[in-house]
C-alpha cells in the first residue's frame, strides 16, 4: 500500500538507526577487545621470579639464607662499568672463605625485562673482568653471586652506570 502525502511511515532502514549501532556496536568492539588482549597475553613472556623464596603452607616467603651467607664471609664488592671498551670490572672482598673463580652478575631492568642481563665475569685474587654492552638509563637492580649460589649480594642504582658498591647487610 502506498502512503499518503503527509502521511508517516515506519519503515526505516537498518544502518540509518542510531539505537541499532549501540546494539550491535558495543558488543563487537568487546568481541575486538577480547582478541587484542589475547594477542598480548600470547605475544608477552612470563618475567621468571629471580629471588629465592621458601614456602610454609601455602604462604611464600623470601628466603634470606643467601643474605645471612654473604654476611657471615663479610663480603664487599665494587661494579666498574667501562662502557667505552664494553667491560664490567667486580672487585670483591671477602673476610673469611676463598675467592670463586669467577662470579654471576645479574642485572635486571626495573620495568622492562628483556633489558635484563647475567653476565659471568672472571679472574682471580678478587679482580673480576667480563664483557658487556652500555647500559640504557633507568632503574636498575644488581645481584652478585658465585655459580653455586652459596651466598649473594644486591642492590640498586639508577641513572648512569658510575662505580656502585654493595656489601652485606652487617658488615661494615
Amino acid at each position: 500500500m502506498k502512503p499518503q502525502p503527509g502521511e508517516r511511515t515506519h519503515e526505516h532502514r537498518w544502518h540509518k538507526v542510531p539505537l541499532m549501532w549501540f546494539v550491535v556496536g558495543l558488543p563487537a568492539v568487546v568481541v575486538v577487545a577480547g582478541f587484542v588482549t589475547l594477542f598480548l597475553a600470547i605475544r608477552a613472556r612470563d618475567v621468571v621470579v629471580r629471588d629465592d623464596f621458601r614456602s610454609e603452607g601455602l604462604a611464600i616467603y623470601p628466603d634470606p639464607a643467601r643474605d645471612a651467607a654473604a654476611a657471615a664471609l663479610g663480603a664487599r664488592a665494587t661494579l666498574l662499568f667501562d662502557d667505552g671498551a664494553g667491560r664490567l670490572r667486580v672487585k670483591l672482598a671477602l673476610q673469611g672463605g676463598e675467592m670463586p673463580g669467577s662470579l654471576v652478575v645479574i642485572l635486571s631492568h626495573a620495568t622492562r625485562a628483556e633489558l635484563d642481563r647475567m653476565i659471568t665475569v672472571r679472574g682471580d685474587r678478587g679482580e673480576y673482568v667480563g664483557g658487556m654492552q652500555p647500559l640504557p638509563a633507568g632503574h636498575w637492580y644488581v645481584e652478585i653471586t658465585p655459580p653455586n649460589r652459596a651466598w649473594r649480594l644486591k642492590g640498586d642504582f639508577t641513572g648512569d652506570a658510575k662505580p656502585i658498591t654493595l656489601q652485606a647487610a652487617g658488615v661494615s
